[in-house]
């Protein structure tokens, strides 16, 4: 699907110039969902990787398998970002997978699954500390 490459060289070259690249991967109508927000509408897609990009110092992404289905694909991917306030700015690494649902050549819904923990809450100094200790007691 056209879509799904157009979707993967975004994501791959994330920052504020390709957000004019969002028109031609979206619908209009798209909901996007993630472990922390869902974001209802175009507009509301756009704002919200503006913020993102507001954000964050760096973000890319390194997309390592598509797996396509009639209309649903999902794409796995590895999340490297710097965020002033995390972990100091150093560079974070995240692992998820978005669902997407294609319609019309564009996305429609999006779904991501990662780890929130990982991406934030074991990048706080002491609450960090306190959720890798728990992982591996839980893991033992």
């Amino acid at each position: 699907m056209e879509v799904v490459t157009l979707f993967v060289n975004f994501y791959k070259s994330l920052d504020t110039q390709s957000l004019s690249e969002l028109k031609n991967i979206y619908s209009d109508d798209v909901v996007f969902v993630d472990p922390v927000t869902e974001h209802k509408g175009f507009a509301a897609v756009h704002r919200y990787f503006e913020q993102l990009l507001a954000d964050v110092n760096e973000c890319t992404f390194d997309i390592s398998q598509i797996k396509e289905a009639d209309s649903t694909v999902f794409v796995n991917w590895k999340m490297y970002f710097r965020h002033p306030k995390l972990k100091a700015g150093k560079l974070i690494s995240v692992e998820g997978i978005s669902q997407l649902i294609v319609k019309k050549q564009k996305i429609c819904y999006q779904r991501d699954y990662y780890d929130l923990g990982s991406m934030l809450y074991e990048q706080v100094p002491l609450l960090g500390t306190v959720i890798k200790y728990l992982k591996k007691r839980l893991a033992s």
